[in-house]
């Protein structure tokens, strides 16, 4: 039988006694909520005795309080956050058990912590799987390339302001509202410079644009994850808080916009590609949300075993990327590897003009040269030690790609030859080329080619044409670089790398967190508060309410608490506390991940003080939100 179904019973008997509800007060002080679902299949809570006000009650109480106490200082005394809530949950569970033990219900504390587990490996599972994604997405340069991008436009500041806010509220929906903040906090940072003023009010709308976008999708924030898998709100009506969310966003991004400085910084010059696979990842990690959501909403599965299903997808392209190029990061891995003191070769050359042929047995780099019609007029000593091919076997030819391929194809001195406009190289040499610095059209590219040496070899190849006195095309020439000794020290991509790259402190704290407030549940304090709030003061004060303390506590063991009360209220009101839930921590910096996430990248530019001098304005979205919801979604009640 279900818990939830003793709760009413419950509610009556420990309302009787002044002094649980005096003990529930004071949890209340010292902790707002502490509650996590109670376990199925356990005996009725109102066949137990109160536990609310005894001993093991108030020593839960004390120690979570203590240790819950310790996460915001985790950058002060450098003690990682998962580590005192882990310690505390442990304490916590040998007092329940005691406490079960002493009134003859041994087997409560079984049954409960073993059903905290399994809601809590649910939310483990969904999380490892979207972390992974985006850890992949970042391996593949996807958020390295937006933010370059974004960088070298020169816009203006106020237009860099609008941009990276209405990009934090769009992508947070996806990507998640902490990977959103980190990413145009670097955006911001990158443009604004020393502008001190500008970097700390674009950091400001930056958490609250992250933090609205990921309130309207269950993927935004862990909040609305949760609400989500316990079944409360489904996947389409997180839609309706669409609109809420906007104008939580947008009514102190207008009143922050007068405040800004004018001005347009100078563009950087910075560049960034994204590498071979990151389109088909993303859109793996879009196919990965659908199965989620089909799992969820056609075969009432767990969405967790949707996202592990969409693991699938990853590892076996990430297989599929093995198999064709060898590795993932191999070109740039080999672009990167080419010595300071020979930075570019193919210069040297270049410098004796059309009699380059006479200087490549000079050079210390493979080389050979090609006339106008394809065939090899030279082929250095170099290039016969790399290839065992001779110079007399080549020269006067067209089967110089017979060194390099098994099949005949272009080399890239043929392309060279044959276009100019870099259509033939994109064609032939994919995501593997780069356009090299020197004067003139000329590129560099890497490959693995089995046929080299015994084992195979990484080579970077260089091609340029080369012209007379008259600037006429009147040949190509090609030079090698061999980087298999470099490119042994790179790791290939391998997704179960990108898994143990998992932020595991994080999930390990929100394990902490769970197993706490499971604890702390058994002792029955929740019915106490859900009578107090949801009964007192009505549902839709007690859900803004809900947002004021995330901003203060954290939005997730409030949430937590939400879903154990379990109050019985319409579908509008769970969407109201899910909105208020994920944008109340705008209102302090350390209100949710993405402000303590820029609290530490932007320190000393982006702090507390900074933000609460904005918190008045972001009351004012926060109450039109709700305004906003309860307008075009109604209460329900």
């Amino acid at each position: 039988m279900d818990i939830n179904m003793g709760i009413p019973a419950f509610r009556i008997q420990l309302c009787s006694s002044r002094l649980p509800i005096a003990a529930t007060i004071l949890s209340l002080l010292l902790f707002p909520f502490a509650a996590m679902a109670e376990a199925a299949g356990t005996p009725a809570l109102e066949q137990i005795p109160q536990l609310s006000a005894t001993f093991y009650g108030y020593a839960s109480i004390a120690i979570f309080v203590l240790a819950y106490a310790l996460v915001p200082l985790e950058n002060n005394i450098h003690l990682l956050k998962s580590k005192p809530v882990l310690f505390a949950a442990g304490i916590i569970w040998i007092l329940v058990a005691l406490a079960f033990n002493d009134v003859g219900a041994s087997e409560q504390a079984h049954y409960a912590i073993r059903h905290a587990i399994i809601e809590y490996a649910e939310l483990f599972l969904f999380l490892l799987v979207a972390m992974t994604y985006i850890n992949a997405l970042e391996d593949r340069n996807v958020f390295q390339a937006l933010r370059a991008y974004l960088v070298s436009r020169g816009y203006s500041l106020k237009k860099v302001f609008w941009v990276t806010g209405a990009l934090s509220f769009t992508i947070s929906p996806i990507a998640d509202n902490l990977t959103t903040a980190l990413l145009m906090g670097a955006v911001v940072m990158a443009v604004g410079g020393k502008d001190i003023k500008f970097v700390s009010i674009a950091c400001v709308n930056v958490v609250i644009a992250a933090n609205a976008g990921g309130a309207f999708s269950p993927f935004g924030d862990i909040t609305t994850l949760m609400v989500w898998q316990k079944g409360k709100v489904e996947f389409l009506q997180f839609l309706p808080l669409f609109v809420p969310s906007l104008v939580n966003w947008l009514v102190p991004a207008v009143l922050m916009h007068f405040a800004l400085p004018d001005g347009i910084p100078q563009a950087t010059k910075e560049k960034a590609r994204m590498k071979l696979g990151a389109k088909v990842m993303m859109v793996l990690f879009l196919a990965t949300i659908v199965t989620a959501v089909s799992f969820h909403s056609f075969l009432h599965l767990p969405p967790a075993a949707g996202m592990m299903f969409g693991l699938g997808y990853l590892g076996l392209y990430s297989f599929y990327l093995k198999r064709v190029e060898g590795r993932t990061v191999m070109a740039d891995s080999i672009f990167g590897g080419r010595s300071e003191a020979h930075k570019n070769p193919l210069s040297v050359l270049q410098s004796y003009g059309q009699d380059i042929g006479e200087h490549l047995n000079d050079q210390p780099y493979p080389a050979f040269m090609l006339n106008t019609d394809h065939e090899v007029t030279h082929w250095n000593a170099a290039l016969e030690e790399l290839t065992g091919i001779k110079a007399s076997d080549m020269i006067g030819t067209k089967n110089h790609w017979q060194a390099f391929y098994k099949d005949e194809r272009p080399t890239l001195a043929d392309v060279m030859l044959d276009d100019e406009s870099g259509v033939g190289v994109r064609q032939h040499y994919g995501g593997l080329y780069r356009d090299n610095p020197i004067q003139g059209k000329a590129y560099d590219a890497a490959n693995y080619f089995e046929n080299i040496g015994q084992s195979g070899a990484y080579l970077m190849f260089s091609a340029a044409p080369v012209t007379n006195n008259n600037g006429e095309t009147v040949g190509s020439v090609e030079l090698f670089e061999d980087m298999t000794d470099e490119r042994a020290d790179v790791k290939e991509f391998d997704v179960m790398e990108r898994v143990s790259r998992a932020e595991w402190d994080t999930l390990l704290f929100f394990y902490g967190v769970i197993m706490c407030v499971a604890g702390l549940s058994q002792f029955g304090y929740m019915a106490m508060i859900s009578e107090l709030m949801y009964s007192d003061l009505g549902p839709i004060w007690a859900n803004a309410l809900v947002g004021v303390l995330s901003a203060i506590v954290d939005n997730i063991p409030v949430m937590f608490a939400v879903l154990t009360m379990d109050p019985v209220m319409p579908v509008e009101q769970w969407q109201l506390v899910t909105l208020t839930a994920g944008v109340g921590g705008s209102m302090l910096a350390i209100g949710s991940a993405a402000g303590v996430a820029l609290l530490g990248t932007a320190r000393g530019v982006y702090t507390f003080a900074s933000h609460l001098k904005w918190t008045p304005a972001i009351a004012l979205g926060y109450a039109a939100s709700i305004g906003v919801h309860l307008l075009i979604n109604g209460s329900g009640l």
